[in-house]
């Protein structure tokens, strides 16, 4: 296996905890000595053919084809064995259980390493949903043993039951194929051409949601999954297709549709294994740096709860300023063209950069006073300085990454703002401005304009992060903000609403405040537009975000953004504003199409 791509797997998803979703074929199962489905029907079918006194025949299916006039599926062949549901789940137990304890102990049909790997990870967070094609229980059995309770959805009558993944807080399994327990198996060549509707728009949401990470799964037979992956949406985050030996054309095709990665193995035990190892060596590697943070969080609480401790709480946010800037100056030569490594070693840089002071902004908004908040103020200018440099050139579209760590603060403090219903610290956070020497001008300017928006344009910016959005600044900010807000919401579907509330209020004030020359409207755009439209169309769903801005046409003067001083504190203003960016918002989504 090659080390770095299985680094490269890890780190993803340590850094995006539950956002990888796993696909597991029979290989998974294989050293369990767990048959194939072909070679359950093959078995079921010598049990039938000994009824009738036929024995030693090369090809079975052929066999069985020629004597029926229909091809073997497991509802038929059940029916001809055995009559009731007892007796099929009785007959089918072979395959699938150990049958004497000294399969037991020689580990047959008994989860695998890989199995208890991905209850591990299951366990600590790492995975919310895996999708099989097999109809054993060793992951539920596996799951079992770590004390892991998971949904099971195993045919799709039983998807109008499931609790929504996002609501979920364990893992979902989702057997696309059938439970042998369940007996309503799908493995006929024409069964798996094409699954219900009720599949396809259940896998859609989880292949257009989640990264994935294929293993034990060819895509040789599964035409009717290969057809949903092909039609769904990008995923924000990158899929691993795993394969022992060489790549079939149909696995390569896959991952190049997908723009995925193909990863050679040794097998589904050593990946997940070694998998597990590599992401505990991560949570042990941050361990002592997590705990430096616990301490200083609780500092910051402590500094917040007195007026005698306003001293202290000054020095440590400017302390904590200076050594975020520094570490962003220290790289600040922007002296060559851009490209999507450099951006992302960039992003990383301002990410670490800014990490505590994203998490103590949460902190500081929810407790702290207007004062408090006023000094992030002070660090978001700060991080949008640039030293003049005498003699070194500048190209202008990579010093745009110099804006990446203050724009990242400045959405924490946002969506905290939002989440908090801290309006008057916000509008006045919106409202600064930063002196010339900034990284964009040579002359004042506010604020908003150098970090309310990225300025690559859209291709520009998906070029850069490597994929290919309506409004890629909104996934990319998103992405960076949501582990930060992980212990605040108790559901990603609550900070997702929150997220976009803040992003549509910021796209208001943006261009309340940054008039265009001829009094029209402009505002940064993003997926608030297209998750309107959602979330408005779905009613029964009562959207957070839809409430939120309703009730500014009921409470009027008294919603709270006005009532707090925000557009003026005047009512007409935000009506005004509002009528002129909805406008706006069409036409830009008719230019995005």
């Amino acid at each position: 296996m090659g080390i770095e791509r299985l680094t490269t797997l890890a780190f993803s998803m340590y850094s995006n905890k539950g956002a990888y979703a796993l696909l597991l074929g029979a290989g998974i199962s294989r050293s369990a000595k767990i048959p194939s489905g072909w070679e359950v029907e093959k078995s079921l079918i010598e049990e039938l053919a000994a009824t009738k006194g036929v024995s030693d025949i090369d090809d079975w299916h052929q066999w069985y084809k020629a004597e029926t006039g229909t091809s073997a599926n497991y509802s038929e062949l059940l029916g001809n064995l055995v009559s009731t549901p007892t007796e099929r789940v009785s007959l089918m137990r072979k395959f699938f259980e150990p049958s004497s304890e000294e399969e037991k102990e020689l580990g047959l049909k008994m989860p695998t390493k890989a199995h208890i790997a991905i209850a591990k990870l299951v366990k600590a967070g790492y995975i919310r949903v895996i999708i099989t094609t097999n109809f054993d229980r060793l992951l539920e059995k596996a799951l079992e043993s770590e004390g892991v309770i998971p949904q099971v959805i195993w045919h799709e009558d039983e998807i109008p039951k499931a609790i929504p993944l996002m609501h979920w807080q364990s893992v979902t399994i989702l057997k696309i194929n059938g439970d042998y327990i369940d007996c309503r198996f799908r493995n006929t060549t024409e069964e798996l051409d094409s699954y219900p509707d009720e599949w396809k728009t259940y896998l859609h949401q989880v292949f257009e949601n989640y990264g994935l990470i294929s293993c034990g799964w060819s895509a040789d037979w599964d035409k009717g999954l290969i057809d949903i992956i092909n039609s769904s949406k990008q995923s924000r985050y990158n899929s691993f297709f795993t394969t022992v030996g060489n790549v079939g054309d149909k696995l390569r095709k896959l991952s190049n549709s997908r723009h995925g990665e193909i990863m050679p193995i040794t097998g589904a035990d050593d990946l997940f294994h070694n998998l597990y190892e590599q992401i505990s060596a991560l949570e042990k590697c941050n361990a002592n740096r997590n705990m430096g943070h616990d301490i200083m969080i609780a500092r910051v609480k402590k500094y917040l709860s007195s007026p005698q401790y306003d001293i202290e709480y000054a020095d440590l946010i400017e302390a904590l300023c200076e050594e975020a800037y520094n570490a962003i100056i220290s790289k600040a030569k922007y002296d060559f063209i851009l490209d999507k490594e450099s951006f992302n070693e960039y992003l990383s840089l301002h990410k670490n950069s800014v990490k505590i002071l994203m998490d103590l902004a949460i902190i500081v908004v929810r407790w702290g006073k207007y004062k408090h908040i006023q000094a992030l103020g002070e660090v978001l200018v700060k991080l949008c300085m640039l030293p003049s440099r005498h003699g070194h050139a500048i190209y202008e579209k990579t010093q745009y990454v110099h804006a990446l760590a203050a724009l990242f603060l400045l959405n924490t403090i946002g969506v905290a703002c939002v989440k908090y219903e801290r309006f008057k610290e916000l509008d006045s956070i919106l409202k600064i401005r930063v002196p010339s020497g900034n990284f964009l001008w040579d002359y004042p300017s506010s604020l908003l304009d150098l970090v309310g928006r990225f300025h690559w344009s859209k291709d520009e910016l998906n070029d850069l992060i490597g994929l290919n959005h309506y409004f890629p600044e909104s996934p990319l900010v998103y992405d960076v903000l949501k582990p930060h807000f992980n212990k605040c919401f108790i559901s990603e579907d609550l900070f997702e609403n929150t997220f976009y509330i803040w992003e549509r209020l910021k796209s208001l004030v943006y261009g309340f405040y940054e008039k265009e020359p001829d009094g029209s409207f402009w505002g940064p755009c993003g997926n608030f537009i297209r998750k309107e439209a959602r979330y408005r169309q779905n009613i029964l769903a009562q959207s957070l975000f839809v409430a939120f801005f309703d009730n500014a046409d009921i409470q009027k003067q008294d919603w709270p953004p006005i009532k707090q001083g925000m557009f003026g504190g005047k009512y007409e203003n935000y009506t005004k504003i509002k009528n002129d960016a909805n406008e706006f918002y069409n036409s830009c989504m008719r230019g995005r199409y």
